[in-house]
């Protein structure tokens, strides 16, 4: 026994047979703490295994989290190829073991493991055919966000249950049926050989148990993991900025900005700090940045001039980029945006940010720009659990995928949405980081599996080879449109940004915005909230309260 714990030890330190993810834990050498080491297999293993599509590296660090879409993103951990480790007895890997799904058996439906709750996620979830399949997914979130209304929310115009849909109720049989879950946990590691995902449950700090480990066992696995903001490595982003990706993310831009509205009134405020503090600051000319200068520019225009008198000509709010606002869209429109904005109060910089500290954001120039709030939206990248996982990679960093949305190095694994592009070989564009680009591969996806690979046998493990998977998955743009505040809209229905096409601006767009967001939200129930919510507003303005 002494002699297995010394080998593992040394195997530990030279890279070897196990992958560390848990709590130092004494395991019986007197004054050497390690951690407690999980190998999902330590027998006949080889040097070329698939365990290398694990993630690739670990770090010994405290459980911190950082949200994507549909999956937060933790310390992720490597489980090396390993060589056979002889002469232990069984009982020293008892402690190993996880608990958790094994793999389906005989006669049983295929289980397929959907990692995510985002767009792609859910869709997919949202089309699968429960009678051919077991549905199992996996994510930090119980429920999918409307994002297009997310910006809508933070300056009181929507409700936040509005936009978030109970992913239960977009797949029932994950709360009904007997063989299909949902588990609110984050996915550490992934056995491609093994077939099995390995997860750590959720804890939101305030637990008093300890976050605990699993496995699911699946017959195919669908990564939708979305993606993270892109912060540029930039100083001090992720500690004083905040993100819009995110219910909490919106409920606390909310706080913050009612709080320093408060806080200004005060007496004893300077004038300097009371201009900082209400000083509200935008990083990022893209769709969500121009909405959420929108929405707050009309949410000042609105509400807090009537509401917070003594200090409505203090509130400013700026937009940083360092490029051109919404640079996808048409020219005419971005010059029509950059003119209402201008008009709507909304200061347009151009510049790039070179560091952030709590109260103020230093510009490449060597500007110092004061600010209250500061919300970041420059685009997303790869999210740190994309990184670690040893697949290859497409153009940016996402997951590669061939034209079927197949992990093409492995069997059984499908990828989509902001983490998942194209490889090279396919000759395909990576396709944007859009909703409508990851509801579209979701439903393509579900179609795949339903009318492709269920009908001919093919959801079981390692028995989709063979199977004809038919058309590729194409993507056509069907558009994009963007609000700017003040009953203002812009549709651009152009199929691409070098081809021409209907474009339209101003209270016409702003309707045609609504309604089709209105249509887009997937359940009656919050259709009828945010309908509710729009009249509510137009008639009696924004709810103030700080909660």
């Amino acid at each position: 026994m002494a002699l297995a714990r010394l080998a593992r030890s040394g195997l530990r330190r030279s890279g070897g047979a196990t992958s560390c993810y848990s709590r130092q834990k004494d395991i019986g050498i007197e004054g050497l703490p390690t951690n407690k080491c999980f190998s999902p297999s330590l027998e006949n293993v080889s040097r070329n295994s698939s365990l290398s599509y694990l993630p690739s590296s670990i770090r010994m660090t405290t459980h911190m989290s950082s949200w994507s879409r549909g999956i937060r993103t933790t310390p992720h951990h490597q489980y090396h190829n390993a060589e056979r480790i002889v002469e232990e007895s069984e009982s020293e890997y008892q402690e190993l073991s996880y608990p958790g799904l094994e793999a389906t058996k005989p006669g049983e439906k295929p289980r397929v493991v959907v990692l995510g709750t985002g767009w792609g996620a859910c869709r997919f979830l949202k089309g699968i055919d429960t009678k051919i399949y077991d549905a199992v997914c996996i994510s930090p979130r119980n429920h999918m966000v409307f994002t297009p209304l997310l910006a809508s929310t933070c300056v009181g115009t929507l409700e936040f249950r509005s936009v978030a849909e109970p992913v239960s109720r977009i797949q029932t049989s994950l709360s009904s049926d007997p063989n299909s879950y949902f588990y609110l946990a984050s996915c550490i590691g992934i056995d491609t050989d093994k077939h099995e995902v390995y997860c750590e449950t959720v804890n939101s700090g305030k637990l008093s148990h300890e976050p605990h480990q699993f496995k699911v066992a699946y017959d195919k696995l669908v990564i939708a993991a979305g993606a993270e903001p892109l912060t540029f490595g930039i100083k001090g982003v992720k500690e004083n900025a905040y993100f819009l990706r995110e219910v909490n993310h919106a409920q606390e831009i909310r706080k913050k900005l009612l709080l320093n509205l408060m806080l200004s009134e005060n007496p004893g405020i300077s004038e300097e700090e009371r201009k900082r503090l209400l000083h509200c600051v935008v990083i990022g000319g893209g769709p969500t940045g121009v909405e959420f200068s929108g929405e707050l520019s009309d949410f000042i225009m609105r509400d807090v001039r009537e509401q917070y008198a003594h200090v409505k000509d203090c509130v400013k709010v700026t937009l940083i980029e360092a490029n051109e606002i919404l640079s996808s869209f048409d020219i005419g429109l971005r010059l029509y945006a950059t003119n209402h904005l201008n008009k709507s109060g909304v200061c347009l910089k151009r510049g790039v940010v070179k560091e952030v500290h709590p109260e103020k954001i230093v510009l490449n120039d060597g500007t110092d720009v004061p600010y209250g709030l500061l919300v970041w939206s420059t685009g997303v990248g790869p999210s740190q659990f994309v990184k670690t996982l040893n697949l290859p990679k497409s153009p940016g960093g996402r997951i590669g995928v061939d034209e079927w949305l197949r992990a093409p190095s492995v069997e059984d694994v499908f990828a989509l949405g902001d983490c998942a592009g194209f490889l090279e070989q396919t000759g395909k564009p990576v396709l944007p980081a859009l909703a409508q680009v990851a509801e579209r591969q979701g439903k393509y996806l579900a179609e795949l599996f339903n009318k492709k690979i269920g009908e001919q046998d093919g959801g079981k493990a390692l028995s989709a080879k063979d199977i004809n998977l038919g058309d590729q998955f194409v993507y056509k743009h069907l558009g994009s449109m963007a609000t700017v505040g003040r009953y203002k809209a812009l549709v651009d229905l152009r199929q691409s940004k070098d081809e021409k096409g209907i474009s339209l601006a101003g209270f016409l767009s702003w309707l045609i915005w609504r309604s089709a967001y209105l249509t887009r939200v997937l359940s009656w129930r919050n259709r009828f909230y945010v309908a509710v919510n729009w009249a509510t507003t137009f008639v009696f303005g924004r709810d103030i309260s700080r909660i």
